[in-house]
């Protein structure tokens, strides 16, 4: 999962542990951080790490110690309200590509579908869409919106590379967008996934793709940010990449509002801790794997042609049709 775009126009802030937190402005607000210099003066002086890496602290100071949660835990129930400028231009870079690449969406697989919004928005139009999706928050939520809204999604718990699919069930469309790729866990799992995605399409069907670059992951290095959420949350990101392994690690600190027994002792706000884990994958290692799946690539570009958020080099998407067997 790629950090989430700060708004534009909006300067990035410069925090310090032990400083107060600024209050964000309506609505949400995000701020950029970098490592800070320790004054040379005053080695170990306290307030000197950026916001979202974590030190050690003497028992008792007050810090609230994190706890490890997996992967969605928290950020499922707050995922629109982060990626609400991804949803903007993601939804109408998809509709232009279905309409110059002539794809049809009667019937979609929206495989990794997270929150389940581009199911919602298709359904909408009178698609029928399976929903997929490993993490359990979003596929009952989703099942729950789908139901009021009385829309043909049904969604199921499951991920790539294995598809919980019916054996007769076959897709117009397969969207596979927003890291679903990299999040894949192992480096052997590329080939079976585009294999599984063959498989879901109907003859003459397509695939809507989009990765994360190497160049892309490798700056997960140099990322912090804090992002402040309606409901009082607050989020201090810090990335990191292992260039032997092509892999990269995003880790969310977040400070909760305290309830409930929380809130009793006096504390104003809890604290835990996820990470999410991509693989980078070479652009040829994706071409040879689309085309030992079946599928034929006619797009294959760098996103920032049609994702006005994404700079240059950060990200490919790719159109794939399923090819003629035989």
């Amino acid at each position: 999962m790629a950090p989430a775009p700060a708004r534009p126009g909006r300067p990035p802030r410069r925090l310090r542990h032990g400083a107060p937190v600024p209050p964000p402005g309506r609505g949400r607000g995000v701020a950029s951080l970098r490592p800070l210099p320790r004054p040379p003066a005053a080695p170990g002086a306290p307030g000197d790490e950026p916001l979202g890496r974590p030190r050690r602290r003497a028992e008792g100071d007050g810090e609230p110690r994190a706890v490890r949660e997996p992967a969605y835990s928290v950020l499922a129930s707050r995922y629109d309200e982060a990626y609400a400028p991804w949803r903007e231009v993601l939804s109408a870079s998809r509709d232009e590509l279905l309409r110059r690449f002539g794809i049809g969406t009667d019937h979609v697989l929206d495989a990794g579908c997270g929150s389940g919004w581009q199911s919602l928005e298709l359904a909408r139009r009178g698609s029928r869409v399976v929903a997929v999706d490993p993490v359990p928050y979003f596929v009952r939520a989703l099942a729950r919106k789908a139901r009021r809204e009385r829309l043909a999604v049904k969604a199921r718990e499951g991920a790539l590379p294995s598809l919980p699919l019916r054996a007769s069930e076959r897709f117009d469309l397969v969207l596979v967008t927003f890291d679903v790729l990299n999040h894949l866990p192992r480096k052997a799992d590329l080939g079976p996934a585009l294999a599984s995605v063959a498989r879901a399409l109907a003859p003459g069907g397509h695939a809507l793709l989009d990765l994360v670059t190497p160049a892309a992951l490798a700056s997960f290095a140099d990322h912090h940010r804090v992002t402040f959420f309606g409901d009082g949350a607050v989020s201090a990101e810090s990335g990191r990449y292992d260039a032997a392994t092509g892999r990269g690690t995003l880790t969310r600190d977040w400070f909760l509002p305290a309830r409930g027994r929380g809130a009793r002792t006096g504390a104003t706000h809890r604290r835990v801790r996820e990470a999410y884990r991509e693989i980078a994958w070479e652009k040829e290692e994706v071409r040879e794997a689309l085309r030992s799946a079946g599928l034929v690539t006619r797009l294959f570009a760098d996103a920032s042609g049609w994702l006005s958020i994404v700079p240059r080099g950060t990200r490919w998407i790719l159109v794939a049709r399923l090819g003629t067997r035989g």
